[in-house]
């Protein structure tokens, strides 16, 4: 395997072969900067571990390629390592904010209290009032969906989303540590919900485009 200095940079022959794709020294760049760089993301950008080794991975590669592209020096490569890699992140944390988001205003259509039996009454209605067929199969399997949550998270989402609660009045009752931890499981229940919704889908045979509810 290729020896590295051992400061932060390559050897101009070393950088010369990592530019020309040579495994070995990538390997061994892998190696000497995942603590680094994933131990940063973990501890200062508050990553989930498993989220912070796909990003590391991820970013070496793309740091790879930018070497063989020319459009990086050998230089101190781990700034610009830990920098792809925080980037990584902060793109996925604005793409799951915004998916969020979406899926709040898709729940707030949804009935509180209609019951899953419900649901064949529910759809004539809505096809007497004009709603159209994406928005009645939103409604299905967003409330089958739901019927497949946990208790608690289904209540913590119908106090959070339905009822419009505050996260910070809901500590005591989730029993959590603070604001910011009901925020983390509000977010951790609608990724459950989410992948409900596939679930549902595969199960009634239809497919993402037949829905207008945002899936990843």
């Amino acid at each position: 395997m290729a020896k590295q200095t051992a400061s932060n940079t390559l050897t101009a022959s070393e950088f010369e072969r990592f530019a020309a794709g040579d495994e070995a020294v990538l390997t061994a760049f892998f190696k000497q900067h995942f603590g680094y760089v994933t131990g940063w993301l973990i501890y200062r950008e508050k990553c989930p571990p498993d989220q912070a080794r796909e990003w590391y991975a991820d970013a070496v590669l793309r740091v790879r390629l930018k070497a063989m592209q020319g459009e990086v020096t050998a230089g101190n490569l781990r700034a610009y390592l830990l920098k792809t890699a925080i980037n990584f992140h902060k793109m996925e944390q604005r793409r799951e904010s915004s998916l969020l988001k979406r899926h709040e205003r898709f729940l707030d259509q949804l009935p509180p209290d209609a019951a899953d039996e419900d649901f064949d009454t529910l759809i004539k209605e809505e096809e007497t009032a004009g709603i159209d067929l994406k928005q009645q199969r939103n409604i299905l399997v967003l409330q089958k969906a739901l019927a497949l949550l946990g208790d608690g998270c289904k209540q913590l989402l119908t106090d959070t989303i339905l009822h419009g609660i505050k996260v910070g009045q809901l500590v005591e009752k989730y029993g959590l540590k603070d604001a910011r931890s009901v925020t983390a499981k509000k977010q951790d229940c609608k990724g459950q919900l989410q992948r409900l919704v596939h679930k549902v889908l595969q199960q009634l045979g239809w497919s993402a485009d037949q829905i207008s509810i945002p899936l990843p």
